[in-house]
């Protein structure tokens, strides 16, 4: 990135193309551009860093923990609240908490995480059977009832 800018500032500098009319603009100019890119686009971009930080989340999960309107779950937390709304219930009612590893929050995500898996294999699965000739073939193979092992040999490519 640098040699890009050197080639373009000694371009600028030397630069005497009578043909287009363009003549360079010298040391002086150029020690001028250097300055006031220096003294501008340099904190610009620190500013910019620290701005994209801050609106991507990261650094509100540091400071601020409890607050609903910064986090990142679904709904707000809305399913956390509700379990733990539920707990209390209970506890009030003098009944007993249900098992733990429903009520843990990191289960409740293994679980969304197992499903998000599943569906991502079933969509890559259908996508597999409309596109390539295997899995079009296979596909009307268990549609009509047939014996994939008797026809194995004829469809590969």
């Amino acid at each position: 990135m640098l040699s890009v800018l050197l080639i373009a500032t000694l371009i600028a500098v030397y630069a005497n193309w009578s043909f287009a009319a363009i003549e360079g603009i010298g040391w002086g100019w150029a020690g001028v551009i250097w300055l006031y890119n220096i003294v501008f686009y340099i904190p610009l971009d620190i500013i910019k860093f620290m701005i994209r930080y801050t609106l991507s989340g990261r650094a509100w999960d540091l400071v601020i923990e409890q607050r609903i309107a910064f986090t990142r779950q679904k709904d707000f937390g809305k399913e956390q609240r509700e379990l733990q709304w539920a707990h209390a219930q209970r506890t009030l009612h003098g009944l007993q908490p249900p098992d733990s590893k429903f009520t843990e929050r990191t289960h409740v995500t293994e679980l969304n995480q197992m499903a998000e898996e599943a569906k991502r294999r079933a969509e890559i699965a259908r996508l597999r059977e409309l596109h390539t000739l295997k899995g079009h073939v296979e596909s009307v193979v268990r549609l009509k009832g047939l014996d994939i092992d008797t026809i194995q040999q004829s469809y590969t490519v």
